[in-house]
């Protein structure tokens, strides 16, 4: 199949979290599969140096006014990789935001890239499926739509005729709602009730640009059967559950791939020490090798670590308060790696300073440290509020690192909690301190039991979510979509 991804990042090009991860992981996978899969993704200010071939001028139309950009190519391991560049619009440090709020032109500026998109892959003529991923890829479902509408109406033959728009939804939280007043320069159409609904006051009638997608997309997926299951009812669809309700038929999960190649401890070039579920003792080298490069005491005490995004949804409300009982009253060290809301990152820097010997918070973020901090862990901590899928969870199970983690989403699909027969780590379910408390009492419980926490230990290593899975299931849905696509067009 020729596919072609509408995405806002791709890892190895630009990335602030696990969209770009999970689309060069399925691209990779595809095209593995001998399947022809580009990608075209906004030229951010960060991709100025990158080298690139060929260049197409694609101009598009939003309220009566002309805009133009170039779209240029490069190559990222076998996959073609267009780059929209538009100077005013992309060319900035960050893609979203400035730190602290989204760029006031988000709705321009991705709307555009939508319609360029559209435009551009009309002209190539060589795609079975568009594949849109997160909101900033959504109106492109909705000009995808009315460019069929206009050419059955002008009798003309169209290259996308016949071509299904799957979205990916890899975080419903995010759905870019604007004010009413952008649609009709976007020509986009303005949010919509899918069934009358109590609770529809709640959400004025406003642009949507997630709400599109559900509507004029021919597929629809999220990243895990878990989270698929949580957005057909509030609060979890942030006030669009009545559309996943009924885009039902057409909604499924679909868990995101684990790419091995990149997160092996066998192999893996950035640690320490490589190590397997065979052979334990490099990633004790690992957890001497990071204490010392935090300046803590190189101890046996249970390390705990984090890498992610600091923010609401990944839990820090709990987790903080939690950490200072555990810091308070149990022998633990805890290094915790990340970047987000400033309120979150002042309490951690805190923490450092009242806890000196057992705590560390490293702000910012860096691959090799991440995959450092992976390797050197006892457990990993991952108390979300919700978590589509998450990725973090599938590393430090591959590297012995037991995850504690809510059981909400993707991650109740991926971890079994202890002590369970079958347990891969532990687990909790009420999003409260105290049931966080819980849980990380039992993970110190369990380590105190080495012998029982390394058969749990070596039993995560062997879990297997590998891309090749997902992306038969992908594959499946492309194939629906297609004739889905083909009977709408007859």
């Amino acid at each position: 199949m020729r596919i072609l991804f509408i995405c806002s990042e791709y890892e190895g090009l630009i990335k602030t979290g696990g969209l770009a991860d999970a689309c060069r992981g399925l691209a990779s996978s595809l095209l593995a599969a001998g399947h022809q899969v580009s990608v075209i993704l906004p030229r951010y200010g960060a991709l100025y140096n990158v080298t690139t071939e060929g260049e197409a001028s694609v101009f598009v139309e939003l309220g009566g006014q002309q805009f133009g950009c170039a779209v240029r190519s490069t190559q990222l391991h076998g996959v073609t990789v267009y780059l929209v560049e538009h100077h005013d619009f992309f060319a900035r440090e960050r893609p979203y935001d400035d730190g602290q709020h989204g760029y006031a032109d988000n709705p321009l500026r991705f709307a555009f890239f939508c319609k360029v998109a559209i435009a551009w892959a009309a002209r190539q003529q060589v795609f079975d499926v568009l594949h849109g991923h997160d909101w900033q890829s959504a109106p492109a479902a909705f000009y995808l739509h009315q460019h069929h509408q206009y050419n059955q109406r002008q009798h003309s033959s169209q290259s996308l005729a016949g071509v299904p728009f799957v979205f990916t939804i890899h975080n419903g939280a995010y759905q870019q709602q604007s004010d009413a007043g952008w649609a009709p320069q976007l020509g986009l159409p303005l949010r919509q009730q899918a069934v009358q609904d109590e609770h529809d006051h709640e959400y004025p009638h406003q642009l949507n640009f997630l709400q599109i997608a559900l509507q004029y997309a021919t597929k629809i997926n999220t990243v895990s059967q878990g989270y698929r299951d949580e957005l057909l009812s509030e609060p979890a669809a942030n006030g669009l559950a009545g559309w996943y309700q009924l885009r039902q038929p057409d909604f499924s999960g679909i868990l995101n791939g684990c790419d091995y190649q990149l997160w092996d401890p066998a192999t893996d070039q950035a640690i320490s020490a490589n190590f397997h579920a065979g052979d334990l003792a490099g990633k004790a080298t690992c957890k001497r090798q990071l204490q010392q490069e935090c300046q803590l005491a190189q101890s046996n005490v249970p390390l705990l670590v984090a890498v992610s995004r600091v923010t609401g949804q990944k839990g820090y409300d709990i987790l903080i308060p939690a950490l200072k009982h555990l810091l308070n009253h149990y022998p633990v060290q805890v290094v915790i790696v990340g970047s987000g809301e400033a309120s979150y990152c002042r309490q951690l820097h805190q923490l450092t300073v009242v806890f000196p010997d057992k705590f560390r918070f490293i702000e910012g973020f860096n691959e090799q440290l991440a995959h450092q901090v992976e390797a050197a862990g006892d457990f990993f901590l991952m108390p979300s509020l919700f978590e589509p899928c998450g990725l973090n969870q599938l590393y430090s199970l591959r590297y012995g690192t037991l995850p504690v983690v809510r059981l909400t989403g993707g991650l109740k699909d991926t971890v079994v909690p202890w002590p369970d027969n079958k347990a891969t780590g532990i687990g909790f379910t009420e999003p409260n301190t105290e049931a966080l408390l819980e849980a990380l009492r039992q993970a110190l419980k369990l380590y105190q039991d080495q012998q029982a926490y390394k058969k749990i230990q070596q039993r995560a290593m062997t879990q297997s979510f590998s891309w090749e899975e997902a992306t038969e299931q992908y594959l499946v849905l492309y194939r629906h979509a297609v004739d889905a696509a083909a009977k709408m067009n007859n």
